[in-house]
């Protein structure tokens, strides 16, 4: 037997994201950024099969190394080694481009824009956001932005939100006269969105000392000539 929707489940039926929706501004079912992550949430994480909790089963086990950053890596190197998005190993048939563009045709996207084929650096700003995109909640960002010496450096060391309004009453078609108030639950699809704006969540306090680990204080006390790392 079916069951009719909850008010709650109705409620929560559409992701209003919006400045004040009833998913940004309810702690425990809130999105800082304006997006929610489906990455790992098994199929029957919903409240008809819960499939979900501790007790489900969910932890995970990430893969130390998966075939989507070996693609990866080696167009970094590729496009690094031999100065340009071209740059292709001599024992591999493909060059930098044609490796992310695998990955890419994988998940159903067109391959590398020609806007980022053309100048080395914009390319490479192509393979970190790829990175951030496909390896993303892996535990390789904090890594990656060491490796780049882009660790302290804007916009990697901030973390931003989409944010906008609904406007509750629009002029749907478009004869200057505003058409009628819309419930702030309704459907998305109802409401126009308006002022539309990125800001700032977090800023890291990080700083040039993060290049590095600290070594355990056991080790730098064993005799005056093991200094600890700069900074720490």
């Amino acid at each position: 037997m079916i069951k009719a929707p909850s008010a709650e489940r109705k409620r929560y039926q559409y992701a209003n994201l919006y400045d004040g929706g009833n998913a940004s501004k309810e702690p425990n079912k809130t999105s800082r950024t304006g997006y929610f992550n489906y990455k790992f949430i098994p199929l029957g994480a919903n409240k008809d099969d819960s499939d979900y909790g501790y007790g489900k089963a969910t932890h995970l086990h990430l893969s130390w190394l998966r075939l989507a950053e070996v693609y990866l890596l080696y167009a970094e190197a590729a496009a690094q080694g031999y100065g340009s998005p071209t740059g292709k190993s001599t024992t591999f048939t493909k060059n930098a481009i044609e490796a992310v563009n695998v990955i890419r045709e994988r998940a159903g996207v067109s391959g590398v824009a020609d806007s980022y084929i053309g100048d080395l650096e914009k390319f490479m700003g192509e393979v970190r956001r790829e990175r951030a995109v496909e390896l993303a909640y892996e535990g390789h960002r904090f890594n990656d932005l060491r490796r780049w010496k882009l660790l302290t450096v804007y916009p990697y060391n901030i973390k931003t939100m989409q944010k906008f309004d609904r406007d509750p009453i629009a002029d749907w078609d478009e004869d200057a006269q505003k058409d009628k108030n819309f419930d702030p639950d309704a459907d998305p699809k109802e409401r126009k969105v308006v002022n539309f704006r990125e800001e700032i969540v977090t800023q890291r306090n990080l700083s040039s000392k993060h290049y590095w680990l600290p070594f355990k204080t056991d080790d730098v006390t064993m005799y005056p000539e093991f200094n600890q790392n700069p900074g720490w």
